[in-house]
């Protein structure tokens, strides 16, 4: 049997700024055949106005809310809150996700992060891109800078337990900062 503290091995919690009457959320459908997204990770939205896992440079950042898996994405009689029930092709339901988006007044915690950086306070942050190893996992911009990679937030408290769970989270505000060239920060 599984611990009830398993829900928590993954999250995203907004500690500041949510819910509030100027709250900016978005919820679409999950790009079809994407990884598994997990609560925390950096989403973006692709050319076809789908969540895919992952920062693409200069796409506006989103930190899923919940598990492309979770119940309120696809439960288990059908899809809840996606597309009518799922693929109209019969197929499997298509997961329907939401998230806020990084030019809200957040501040967050997440579980998603490479824990082997050393997160100061006004340190910038990027995330995975997607088709990476570590598509949608928040971490440091590889120069400790901003405009050189596509930054979704930036360091405020660094990285503590939580207290009820003991579980290590990323304290961060949200923060949209494009990067001057993509093609710079894709080799990065």
């Amino acid at each position: 049997m599984s611990s009830p503290v398993q829900m928590f091995d993954q999250m995203l919690d907004a500690i500041k700024g949510w819910p509030s009457p100027y709250a900016l959320d978005k919820a679409v459908d999950l790009v079809a055949g994407s990884p598994e997204v997990v609560a925390g990770r950096v989403l973006s939205m692709n050319a076809s106005a789908k969540f895919q896992l992952g920062l693409e440079c200069n796409a506006m950042p989103i930190f899923a809310w919940q598990s492309s898996t979770d119940f309120d994405v696809v439960g288990d009689d059908g899809n809840l809150v996606g597309s009518g029930g799922g693929d109209p092709t019969g197929g499997e339901p298509v997961p329907k996700l939401s998230g806020l988006v990084a030019t809200g007044s957040y501040e967050l915690q997440s579980t998603e992060f490479d824990a082997t950086g050393s997160y100061a306070p006004n340190a910038p942050l990027t995330a995975g891109a997607p088709g990476a190893a570590d598509a949608g996992i928040i971490k440091l911009t590889a120069d400790g800078n901003f405009y050189g990679e596509t930054v979704c937030g930036v360091v405020s408290d660094g990285v503590n337990a939580s207290e009820n769970h003991g579980i290590n989270l990323l304290t961060f505000w949200s923060v949209f900062v494009p990067a001057l060239d993509c093609a710079a920060s894709s080799s990065a």
